[in-house]
């Protein structure tokens, strides 16, 4: 009886790493970007991105380390992103709200202005985001050009 309990405590794992790969999430489309506040030089966005998550499982989206920029021109870095939980096996929009450490606002007040008067045009975020599942490590997946619509 013994014997039988070892084996199937042994083939668990191996059944279970085929059942846990991950895919990588895609984001689809960003749009609806909106002002929440802005205190000091960190300014608080939110907007709503189409999610695709492939995998069978939901999947964290937390740590953000992403430049906004205008035109390709910076205008900061963002330094907190809310913690977002990715259902599996879905693609549906998601409010993300981050905070963004503005560069210089003297020199990006147009620019400041164009984002708060809720006008994205060419507005668009690089980086890297940090995603987590229960089964697996954090993984960093990089973002690049990430555009509002």
């Amino acid at each position: 009886m013994k014997k039988y309990l070892y084996v199937t405590l042994l083939f668990i794992p191996l059944m279970l790493t085929g059942c846990l790969s991950y895919d990588d999430i895609q984001v689809v489309n960003v749009k609806d970007i909106s002002y929440q506040e802005l205190k000091g030089t960190t300014l608080r966005l939110s907007f709503v991105a189409t999610v695709n998550n492939p995998n069978y499982y939901s999947v964290k989206i937390k740590n953000a380390n992403m430049d906004l920029r205008l035109q390709d021109r910076f205008l900061g870095k963002v330094t907190q992103m809310e913690q977002v939980e990715i259902k599996g096996r879905t693609e549906k929009d998601y409010k993300i709200n981050i905070s963004v450490e503005m560069k210089d606002m003297l020199s990006n007040a147009m620019s400041l202005y164009r984002v708060l008067m809720n006008e994205p045009s060419n507005l668009n975020l690089s980086g890297t985001v940090q995603v987590k599942t229960f089964f697996t490590p954090s993984k960093t997946i990089h973002i690049d050009r990430l555009s509002f619509q």
